[in-house]
């Protein structure tokens, strides 16, 4: 919903539920600080966007055709960005197909 589009009762409603965290907030500044939130940046993503799937060390491997155990020597010397989640290594699979691409090229 576009800013400018905000029926005046639902800006007002807002503001008198924020009234005992922000006394000190309008309806114009809860359009201001909205406007200053913004748009997610190209960095940021989409907010809606799935996370990147995260692969183990042997789906990884198996996607790059090595062993686990280069796989695990590039994760940790920094030829591939990893992850420990729960004691386990996770690789991105946008972080994957990048390196494929380098080493296809």
């Amino acid at each position: 919903m576009k800013l400018d589009k905000i029926p005046a009762a639902l800006l007002t409603a807002n503001v008198a539920m924020l009234a005992p965290y922000a006394p000190e907030l309008t309806p114009t500044g809860l359009v201001e600080a909205l406007t200053a939130y913004g748009e997610p940046t190209a960095e940021q993503g989409n907010r809606n966007d799935p996370p990147a799937r995260m692969l183990s060390l042997r789906e990884a491997a198996t996607v790059l055709g090595v062993s686990i155990c280069t796989t695990r020597r590039m994760v940790k010397d920094g030829r591939l960005s990893g992850k420990r989640v729960g004691g386990q290594w996770r690789v991105a699979m946008d972080t994957i197909k990048a390196l494929a691409e380098v080493a296809e090229g």
